[in-house]
């Protein structure tokens, strides 16, 4: 029997009892019985010999991981560190140094710096050893050698070894770690080919690396020089070499300037004097009433110190442990949502820090001074009309008291921010004048779900929240026969029966809910029950709200289509950009011409509409008005996935009445949850999922969300646990760009207290509401008219008539069980008008993924990525399409049926450029400026007819950045999902398939590309060198520390 050292035997102990945590036995404390399942179901799962129990036991004791006594064993809690989610944090681990440079010389990855040890790694792999040195005219720096090359054009370039030591050495091998395609290389003595070559003082040696690339992109290999030197160890050096094959177009769009990341937090002084500015004039044209009073839901200060000292040193830790950890029901609601809420604004507090500055200048446009503020477009920071920030002179920093002056925000356009100071600030303004500027988040989302959660109890809604049962009465004393405004309604089943059951309130109190996977039909059947329901009730009021924007704008323009603009009034929040209205609703909305502001009329005037429609964070503004009870008959939610339950409930809690009063109607949509759990007990961090098509996006948060470490669209907390019953999801991975962001509060709960309590609040919202998997779980009711028979609910919608076959099959598979059905269409079906495109890999499949072999980039202090080798694919597809007229299998398209979809926002920043300003042949299309070009979130609920996606990943140095802040479309299953549903009739991806591949949904979409001939572009096999392989080399290369 093989002998085990101690550490050995720990690392086998140690997954001993991970496997004890993962079967729900870690409390078990007896001697025989941990012996038991030791040897005969933990031993017993493999054939690999293992040390006996006494061994691992006695490993754990000496490592402090147990205490034993006698026939007792108690196993110590993991202890894990508190630390603050940051996404220019150094990594730990797998994250290496960039290994690549762009055209200018910088670090194009411009990724985080590596963390110190793999640093020092790459510095001791590169460096020149007893007098050796390796060098290139192409030399950037830092080991890395990059040379441009014209694809099908092979160019050498010449890497020399230099002797500059006293004594001679042996040049014993030089090659690749790992082979690549497009390198070769080649030398006079073989030595490329294991051929040893003394060197001796002095001398120098000529090694030809030659690369032949088949198409632009970006081809890289670290080489390995192995040396002797007697009597010394054999030493090594390495050279990151790389090609880039680009087209001038890809030049355009490369880096402005290197990336620089921000830099660490400003140190607040102990005395401050602050000059208030001058805010903008339409925050000032209100005419709303303010009934009901909006508190300022402060937390405690000891709530804060609980969370600083931790669980042994805090006295109050254990009262909210034992909140966090108690299942949902009205007796606790409020309190546990306010917890929640305090946790994450203290979360906030220390997320904003990340993007103060220093050192910056400001120029001055008329009364406003304009601030540069890289990331704002992708709200990383969150700034938007009426927020404020703080700045104060560099050069004053260490004065005590310092003199600070507030700006608020007038406008935000791209980049720029234009801030209101006071005269002061103006008078002492000059060119180059340097600030140091702090930022600030604005409490108002965070105040509004504090006063829906404490108004859902007191208004006597626990039968609305947690409902019990159905009145299974109609509002009809006959049988509801409908004129059908959508007529395609009327071949649905599912649809029809859920209209039906909208207009007749059955499932009063209880909301109805609509739930089902993209492209069933989700918003249809809500706005034709809007429709239903003012048409058949003269008297009716309604309130239709989303959370975004977007969604939003999208049910006003529906709903015009059939109602005139007269009764409907679409209330916009004044710091949305005007510009950002469609057109086809500015004549329904809250702007006023001659003002040239939003304006918020009073409640008498908007009690003359019938229909009012908001976003669900601004409903917060009807909250406060204090409406009369029952003056809303019904109240519709449209994207409910989309939002945390506080959020929702502003627009519930705030405008419905008890049952007993009136019995406000109440109807939700929201993708079909995918099961995840099969009781109703608390559910582990890593398992519950809340209300949404979970599959599809996850929560987009309730108010504005924060400026957190990371995107709106690409950062969010990574795996966090969700508000209340939402507890312990995913978080939403991006943000929508500013224009799309109204006071959204970050989805998911972030603070680590909450992560590690594990927090869960009992049955999910879906189940708890009654719209389970199938059927509700034991203890769980379910309302009568929401789950029908064989779990089939009247509002489940299945049948999509968005996307051609091959298009739904993968999401289908992997996220619905195989139960969306594309249904036939009687008409002209648009989902087969590109079978026989002569640019498809192969006809009758209208799908194409395009692998590039690209390279990610930074600019200047935006965080965000960007691959201009993608842009240069998309435009070659676009043109394509935009120039067919008809021809080689193309209907004709117009821009306004494509879509772009790319998870980044400097991606999608530099294809709008190449598209409406570089590319000559794009820009002079008549109506380009109608293609959309967005991230996943200004994507949800809408479809194109085309839709080309570009993932922009093209290394796996970025992985953990990625599963942390829960960046782009990898380790994102619900933006992968939601991105490759919004095509009706072709797809195209665009990216590169050695790293996507290395996610498993995207892993099994590649593989159906390449199964169905759909795969074109670079070369691909699994395993493909053509992924950034440097952290696997250092490793390999067993570098010490």
């Amino acid at each position: 029997m093989p002998r085990f050292s101690v550490a050995e035997s720990r690392q086998w102990g140690d997954q001993f009892v991970r496997f004890l945590r993962d079967t729900g036995r870690q409390q078990e404390s007896q001697r025989d019985t941990l012996r038991s399942i030791y040897n005969q179901e933990f031993r017993g799962r493999t054939d690999t010999k293992m040390p006996n129990f006494s061994c691992i036991l006695y490993a754990l004791k000496v490592t402090h991981r147990v205490q034993v006594h006698g026939e007792s064993v108690h196993f110590k809690k993991e202890k894990r560190r508190v630390v603050v989610a940051d996404q220019y944090r150094r990594p730990r681990g797998n994250t290496t140094a960039s290994a690549s440079t762009s055209a200018s010389g910088q670090q194009p990855s411009s990724s985080p710096q590596a963390p110190q040890s793999r640093a020092k790694k790459w510095a001791k792999f590169i460096c020149g050893k007893h007098g050796v040195e390796i060098v290139s005219e192409h030399d950037q720096g830092n080991g890395r050698i990059r040379f441009p090359v014209v694809p099908r054009k092979p160019r050498t370039v010449t890497v020399l070894v230099q002797n500059h030591g006293a004594e001679a050495v042996t040049l014993r091998r030089c090659q690749p770690r790992r082979r690549v395609r497009e390198f070769s290389f080649t030398d006079e003595q073989g030595v490329t080919r294991g051929q040893s070559l003394l060197l001796h003082p002095g001398g120098s040696y000529p090694i030809q690396a030659r690369c032949l690339a088949t198409c632009n992109g970006y081809f890289h290999a670290v080489v390995v020089f192995e040396f002797t030197k007697e009597p010394d160890e054999p030493f090594s050096i390495g050279r990151f070499i790389a090609a880039v094959a680009e087209s001038k177009l890809a030049k355009d769009l490369g880096p402005s300037a290197p990336f620089q990341p921000y830099q660490s937090s400003l140190q607040q002084p102990v005395t401050v004097i602050t000059e208030d500015g001058i805010p903008p004039d339409g925050s000032l044209k209100n005419k709303l009433e303010s009934e009901i009073p909006l508190d300022t839901y402060d937390y405690l200060k000891s709530l804060k110190d609980a969370i600083l000292r931790g669980p042994r040193a805090s006295s109050g830790w254990a009262d909210m442990q034992s909140l966090l950890e108690a299942p949902l029901q009205p007796e606790n609601y409020q309190q546990k949502f306010q917890l929640l809420l305090h946790l994450e604004e203290i979360q906030m507090e220390v997320d904003i820090r990340r993007y103060d500055m220093q050192d910056v200048t400001m120029v001055q446009d008329r009364a406003l001074l304009v601030l540069d503020v890289p990331g704002v477009a992708e709200s990383r920071p969150s700034v938007l009309k009426g927020d404020h920030l703080f700045v104060h002179l560099s050069s004053e920093r260490d004065h005590s008291p310092l003199v600070r002056y507030k700006g608020y925000v007038h406008g935000v356009e791209l980049e720029k921010v234009r801030l209101g100071f006071s005269s002061k600030l103006q008078k002492k303004f000059v060119n180059n004048l340097k600030f140091d500027v702090t930022f600030t988040f604005n409490r108002l989302p965070l105040q509004v779900q504090h006063r829906a959660a404490a108004l859902a109890m007191q208004r006597g809604l626990s039968g609305l929240l947690f409902p019990s049962s159905s009145c299974h009465q109609s509002l009809f004393t006959g049988t509801f026969q409908p004129r059908w405004f959508d007529r395609k309604l009327q071949a649905n089943e599912e649809q029809c029966r859920a209209v039906t059951h909208i207009v007749t309130g059955m499932s009063r109190p209880a909301p109805y809910l609509i739930f089902g996977p993209p492209g069933t039909g989700k918003t249809v059947t809500l706005v034709e029950a809007i429709k239903q329901v003012w048409t058949c009730f003269k008297d009716t009021r309604i309130l239709a709200c989303a959370p975004s924007n977007s969604a939003t704008d999208l049910l006003c323009q529906r709903l015009i289509k059939d109602i005139a603009p007269r009764y409907i009034y679409r209330l916009v929040a004044n710091s949305r950009s005007y510009q950002e209205v469609p057109a086809d609703i500015r004549s329904c909305c809250n702007w006023d011409d001659e003002q040239s502001c939003y304006v918020y009329p009073s409640k008498e005037h908007l009690q003359r509409y019938r229909i009012l429609i908001t976003t669900l964070v601004t409903a917060g503004r009807l909250v406060s008005a204090n409406f009369p009870p029952g003056f809303f008959s019904h109240v519709f939610i449209d994207e409910g996935g989309q939002a945390v339950e506080p959020e929702s409930v502003v627009a519930i809690a705030g405008e419905c009445c008890p049952p007993a009063v009136s019995g406000t109607s109440v109807c939700m949509a929201w993708g079909r949850p995918r099961p995840l759990l099969s009781s109703p007990s608390v559910p582990r961090a890593s398992e519950c999922h809340g209300p949404g098509d979970q599959p599809q996006r996850g929560a987009a948060g309730a108010g504005r969300r924060p400026p957190a470490a990371g995107p709106h669209p690409e950062v969010a907390a990574g795996h966090r646990a969700r508000l209340g019953h939402l507890a312990a999801g995913e978080a939403d991975a991006a943000q929508p760009p500013v224009q799309e962001v109204e006071r959204r509060v970050r989805p998911a709960v972030r603070h680590q207290t909450a992560l590690e309590l594990q927090v869960g609040t009992g049955p999910l919202c879906c189940v708890r509401l009654g719209a389970g998997s199938g059927s509700a779980p034991a203890g769980c009711a379910v309302p009568g008219g929401v789950l029908g028979t064989r779990g089939i609910c009247p509002g489940h919608c299945s049948a999509s008539a968005r996307s051609h076959e091959t298009i739904l099959r993968i999401p289908n598979e992997l996220f619905y069980d195989s139960e969306l059905k594309a249904c036939e269409s009687d008409e002209l079906d648009v989902r087969s008008l590109y079978c026989a495109w002569e640019e498809l890999p192969k006809k009758g499949f209208p799908v194409i993924f395009h692998g590039v072999c690209g390279e990610e980039q930074r600019e200047a202090k935006s965080p965000s990525f960007f691959n201009t080798a993608e842009i240069e694919v998309l435009v070659h597809y676009l043109k394509k399409l935009l120039q067919s007229q008809g021809k080689g299998g193309c209907p004709r398209v117009s821009p306004k049926e494509v879509g772009i979809i790319s998870p980044y926002r400097k991606q999608v920043e530099k294809i709008r450029k190449a598209v409406t300003s570089l590319d000559p042949v794009l820009r002079a299309l008549p109506d380009i400026s109608l293609l959309k070009v967005g991230s996943v979130e200004e994507f949800q609920g809408q479809e194109r007819r085309v839709i080309l996606i570009s993932a922009v990943r093209s290394c796996s140095e970025y992985f953990p950045l990625d599963e942390t802040f829960n960046l782009g479309f990898l380790k994102n299953p619900k933006r992968f999902n939601v991105a490759i549903t919004r095509a009706k009739a072709l797809l195209i991806v665009v990216g590169n398939p050695a790293v996507l591949s290395k996610d498993q949904h995207w892993h099994r979409f590649l593989g159906y590309c390449r199964e169905e001939g759909g795969y074109t572009g670079y070369p691909y096999e699994d395993e493909s060198p053509a992924e950034d392989g440097l952290a696997a080399d250092l490793h390999a290369l067993c570098l010490g520390n």
